[in-house]
């Protein structure tokens, strides 16, 4: 029934009150694939570890395509080599903030798909240990340029009901990918179903790279900081079909102007117009502080400290080594059953993940990070003595209590 109050039906209208209107849904989909090939490109060794690195002929067991039936590699090596993938993430993520400012957030996108093709073919066509190498660093720089890229244009586009949903999707698309690439692992774990599998890269690449230049576009925000008013607006509405993106339009214009628009109720063409003819400075965008500047100010010294020692956290506990090399570890006491509980563990991960997004807004943030915390580090300490002792059931409890705690 419609309202026959005329401000009810506005505010309804509002794209302010607009849950997921679904060209974002499927643009929120679509983005999110760059995080599933972060997953799929961190797991996707951890199975078929041993026939890709272990085989007695070596180099001289050759089928007719001309490529060894797999690359030799000791411990060490194959440490490195699967570990170089982390080694091109930090280049990744480093050029990543630079590369959106000045690209934009799309195209960033786009580039980044490519990135991701040229990794997966060295890899899937590798025929000694250095090209394997540096197709894992190119999916490496992908996954660290994603990991900027994506966050920032998935918070930009996303409406203000659905700012959370969204903001989790792309750590649940990194976790699903872990989880398919153990899952499709298992069954391509032999010759050459491994090329096959680290091929699979590429083919979900390509498929980004033909879609996000016909469906995507490019962040309303992003361009609002280029002073592309006008452009703005179109990709708002497009974003937004169906509602009136006049407020909201013009919040996100003061969230990155100076000096606070007063005339709140400006009509938004006549805003668009005046916009399209005024200089940089008189719309007054704001530049992004640098990095000395966050350092002087106490109270962005303290949360700029706190970020990066979580994100340090995070990345130090270990959760690379269960994810990288789960089955090795579970290979010495477990035997061929090791490759089922890595699976398992996998969809634990998957699970947790899946329950903390509905817990975080329940919890808060503080608390879990906290628990978390608490929890890994006593895994860490588990996993150790079931390692020493070869304790199959303590080994076993204290991964899945490391990822539980972790995710």
């Amino acid at each position: 029934m419609i309202s026959s109050n005329p401000e009810q039906n506005i505010s309804i209208q509002d794209s302010r009150n607009a849950k997921l209107p679904f060209y974002c849904a499927i643009l929120t989909l679509l983005v999110a694939i760059g995080g599933f090939e972060n997953g799929l490109n961190t797991g996707i060794t951890n199975i078929p570890e041993q026939i890709i690195r272990n085989c007695s002929n070596g180099y001289n067991h050759v089928q007719g395509a001309g490529v060894p039936d797999c690359l030799p590699m000791g411990d060490l090596l194959w440490g490195f080599a699967v570990g170089s993938h982390s080694l091109g993430a930090i280049f990744g993520g480093l050029g990543a903030g630079s590369l959106q400012t000045r690209f934009g957030r799309k195209k960033s996108l786009i580039y980044n798909s490519i990135t991701w093709i040229i990794g997966g073919i060295l890899l899937g066509a590798s025929v000694n240990p250095v090209m394997f190498i540096c197709g894992r660093i190119f999916t490496g720089i992908g996954t660290g340029v994603g990991s900027v890229v994506i966050p920032t244009y998935l918070g930009e586009i996303s409406t203000i009901k659905s700012r959370g949903l969204i903001g989790s999707v792309y750590q649940d698309s990194v976790v699903i990918g872990i989880v398919v690439s153990q899952l499709v692992g298992l069954p391509l774990t032999f010759i050459p179903g491994w090329r096959i599998l680290l091929i699979l890269t590429s083919a979900i690449a390509i498929f980004q790279l033909v879609l996000i230049p016909i469906i995507g576009v490019e962040s309303p925000r992003y361009l609002i900081s280029q002073n592309k008013i006008k452009e703005a607006k179109e990709s708002l509405q497009k974003l937004r079909k169906g509602y009136n993106i006049d407020l909201e339009f013009d919040e996100i214009i003061q969230g990155q102007s100076e000096q606070q628009i007063n005339e709140t109720n400006i009509e938004n063409e006549k805003y668009v117009q005046h916009s399209l003819v005024v200089t940089d400075d008189q719309v007054g965008i704001k530049k992004p502080p640098s990095f000395k500047e966050l350092l002087q100010n106490p109270y962005c010294r303290k949360m700029l400290f706190v970020c990066v020692g979580t994100h340090l956290a995070q990345q130090l506990n270990g959760i690379q080594s269960i994810v990288f090399y789960s089955t090795a570890i579970f290979l010495n006491v477990m035997g061929d059953s090791a490759k089922y509980v890595t699976i398992i563990i996998g969809s634990a991960i998957l699970l947790v993940t899946l329950t903390s997004t509905f817990l975080i807004d329940r919890m808060g943030r503080r608390p879990l990070l906290l628990l978390s915390e608490i929890g890994v580090t006593i895994a860490c300490f588990l996993i150790v003595i079931g390692s020493i002792y070869k304790s199959n059931v303590l080994l076993i409890i204290a991964c899945k209590k490391f990822i539980i705690f972790y995710c």
